[in-house]
């Protein structure tokens, strides 16, 4: 039960913090939230078939783990309003991000639960690969700026 209300947790409480965000601002940075979304599905997706790692267990009914659809997208529209624009600040940001949302988050703290369970994949390789990730969706966000710049 405690490992439900976290995993419900980790998907409702970050929506929370777009009460501090500008309506403005949240609709600039939802689509490269979206966009965080969809390719981090990919990549789970991948990753459990191949079993670069097992999740547990997920916040029923959802079948993918509860951060794809909180924190990613939300942690994505925070990063992207405050480090956009600031390409190798963001890198070094969405990096140290990522080496401790694997390493302290996932690795330990859920994996302590046995909530994820890395396999064929090692965390560092693993924050490597969210950190290319990271560049992908910087571009992506770059190339939708000029929908807000008419």
């Amino acid at each position: 039960m405690y490992n439900q209300l976290i995993l419900w947790g980790v998907f409702v409480l970050p929506w929370f913090t777009l009460l501090l965000m500008k309506n403005e601002d949240i609709k600039r940075y939802m689509p490269v939230g979206l966009f965080a979304v969809f390719t981090s599905a990919i990549i789970l997706e991948i990753g459990e078939t191949v079993k670069w790692w097992v999740y547990h267990e997920t916040a029923y009914p959802l079948q993918n783990i509860s951060y794809l659809y909180g924190a990613i997208p939300v942690a994505t529209m925070w990063i992207m309003k405050f480090l956009y624009r600031r390409f190798w600040l963001y890198v070094v940001c969405d990096f140290l991000l990522n080496l401790f949302y694997t390493y302290v988050f996932e690795n330990y703290f859920l994996g302590s639960r046995d909530i994820i369970q890395f396999v064929n994949m090692t965390p560092f390789v693993d924050v490597l690969a969210t950190s290319a990730l990271g560049i992908v969706i910087y571009g992506f966000h770059a190339w939708q700026e000029d929908i807000f710049k008419r």
